[in-house]
């Protein structure tokens, strides 16, 4: 069985919330002043749980890629367990396995993260100035997140990237050294347009778009079309240099008709799109009941996927929603 939506779009990509909480407070996600609440442990998918939802993803839907996100997912104090079951997939199924992290508790398991089998890193980082790095986090955490990349980028990870939300006049004006920080080293910049989100306040005069952003790399270094597989990123090499740059225009030109990733919460709920406020069924009871069958269950799933939408909502429909915080939905 394949994940199939009424568009036709294969689902082959799922990510996961191991956790809805962080140890930062950035504004674009889990600014001090949100409202946000937290659910119990008890309320939580368990190692267990979780480790059930990936074999069924991967054995009975056909699911080739799987990307761990929160909150922040390292401080899930089991997450090692978890991928220490799952990876055993990968010597049956073409399973490829990704985290998005802050960064921040990423060096000291680094060397686990890839003994455990995972393939791409997704770092957030939004500046390169500390202090800025304070306003942005509310920590000071700037010097171990910048660590982790270099440590990460010389390790054979298949894919290291680095992503920055660029909000107008908070760090928009880093773009182009952003380019001149990383550009011998062998990551990709990925450059994301401000997204309204419950909580995070946004405004349109924070938002850069994603082509305004390219035209002002292009004012300092050449940039080349990548023709790749990406669905999601406008990619470009750095003509001369090892970086390659990416733009994810997700509100000024969405991707919407090439999606193929669906969604599943902290707490187990399929949550179709990024932008959505419903989410549809919730999966924990099913995964902690040994009386549901496995395909019971992928049927479920199935079922859900029929109710996803062409598109995601236009712009002032988004800022309506309330029940799209970043932390819960992953990313």
């Amino acid at each position: 069985m394949k994940l199939i939506d009424p568009f036709n779009r294969i689902h082959d990509y799922v990510r996961i919330s191991l956790i809805d909480k962080c140890n930062l407070n950035c504004i674009y996600c889990n600014p001090v002043n949100s409202n946000k609440h937290f659910y119990r442990n008890n309320e939580l998918l368990t190692d267990d749980e979780i480790i059930r939802l990936i074999n069924i993803l991967v054995r009975n839907l056909g699911v080739k890629k799987i990307r761990f996100t929160g909150g922040e997912p390292l401080i899930r104090k089991d997450i090692l367990h978890i991928l220490r079951n799952i990876s055993e997939l990968k010597k049956d199924f073409p399973l490829s396995l990704g985290i998005t992290t802050n960064g921040t508790e990423l060096e000291k398991n680094l060397h686990s993260l890839y003994d455990c089998g995972i393939d791409y890193l997704n770092i957030s980082l939004d500046t390169l100035q500390p202090q800025r790095f304070i306003a942005i986090t509310g920590k000071s955490l700037f010097e171990q997140t910048l660590q982790s990349i270099y440590l990460a980028e010389k390790m054979n990870f298949k894919k290291v990237k680095v992503n920055a939300v660029i909000i107008n006049k908070i760090n928009d004006d880093e773009l182009i050294e952003f380019v001149e920080y990383f550009k011998n080293l062998d990551v990709e910049l990925r450059f994301i347009e401000f997204m309204p989100f419950g909580s995070n306040e946004w405004q349109k005069d924070g938002f850069v778009s994603a082509e305004e952003m390219k035209n002002k790399i292009q004012t300092a270094f050449k940039l080349v079309k990548l023709e790749d597989d990406n669905r999601i990123a406008d990619n470009y090499a750095v003509a001369g240099y090892k970086c390659k740059v990416g733009f994810i225009s997700s509100i000024s030109n969405h991707f919407c008709d090439s999606c193929n990733r669906l969604r599943i919460t902290a707490t187990g709920k399929i949550k179709l799109c990024l932008f959505s406020s419903e989410e549809r069924t919730s999966l924990k009871y099913y995964l902690a009941n040994s009386n549901i069958s496995d395909e019971e269950i992928a049927e479920r799933i199935s079922q859900s996927l029929q109710f996803k939408q062409e598109k995601h909502p236009e712009l002032e429909e988004l800022l309506k929603l309330d029940n799209n915080n970043m932390l819960s939905i992953g990313g």
